[in-house]
């Protein structure tokens, strides 16, 4: 391993800051040994790792190292102060990989029963990346991101998504690129707090065909430019004490019936 050089962490830096950075660059970031680690079994290979001399030479960092030299990836030391400077985090994990970013400009072309989730204007790094995580567990087959929705790859997303934002498409989507989807079959119902005329959440377990369920931010809910669109609405009945769920729960459940129909 080589030292690490103040061009390879200004880069990283940037990747770790910037949305710019990282669209323009077309790489994001991940820290930590375990989703390093989770990312390279599935095949998600790094672009280049930088890690810290103190986690380089413990047994867990050695043993990562090892594997991703295997996979040929460059790996670059550098201090532990260093490091700290590069982590977003309070306190850094001693290793961060820099990831080539997916392309999923093409269309989404749905099929079957295929199943989407359509984000709308979820600013929460933390529930956006929970979202991800719960979305492959229950066989979501894509995600689209709409309106003002954070970052898919801003590290905070990638850290609660535990990696797994690799393991499916995440597409920024709009309007057009929903109505696009509805006109090759896809049915698109919108979450809601129980509006009259929503149907209970159970009830749209037995759809038909392609299904995009979209679910909107916990302030504003879904917009209503997407909701114009909506084929329907759906809701989850809770008690009339509490307003709404989180949105990363609504999403839980909302899969979670769709998944057990499925099967």
């Amino acid at each position: 391993m080589e030292k690490a050089t103040k061009a390879q962490l200004r880069e990283l830096r940037e990747l770790v800051r910037e949305k710019k950075a990282r669209d323009e660059k077309g790489f994001f970031v991940a820290e930590g040994i375990k989703i390093i680690g989770d990312m390279l079994v599935k095949g998600h290979v790094p672009a280049s790792v930088i890690v810290s001399s103190d986690l380089a030479s413990k047994p867990e960092g050695s043993s990562l190292i090892e594997k991703l030299e295997a996979a040929g990836v460059p790996i670059a030391v550098t201090g532990a102060a260093e490091m700290e400077k590069l982590s977003p985090l309070r306190s850094s994990q001693g290793i961060i990989a820099a990831m080539k970013k997916p392309d999923y400009s093409g269309d989404i072309e749905p099929s079957g029963r295929s199943l989407f989730v359509a984000c709308d204007g979820i600013q929460d790094p933390g529930n956006l990346g929970a979202i991800i995580r719960t979305s492959i567990a229950l066989g979501v087959d894509g995600m689209l991101l709409v309106g003002d929705t954070v970052d898919v790859y801003n590290p905070k997303v990638i850290r609660a998504s535990s990696g797994t934002v690799l393991d499916m498409p995440v597409k920024v989507s709009d309007i057009p690129g929903i109505k696009s989807m509805q006109a090759k079959g896809c049915r698109l119902l919108v979450s809601t707090a129980g509006n009259a005329g929503s149907a209970d959440v159970e009830e749209i377990g037995n759809h038909k065909g392609p299904l995009i369920v979209a679910f909107g931010s916990e302030g504003s809910g879904v917009s209503s430019d997407l909701s114009e669109n909506a084929d329907g609405f759906f809701h989850i009945p809770i008690r009339e004490k509490i307003e709404s769920l989180n949105v990363t729960a609504a999403a839980a459940i909302t899969l979670f019936v769709l998944a057990r129909s499925k099967r």
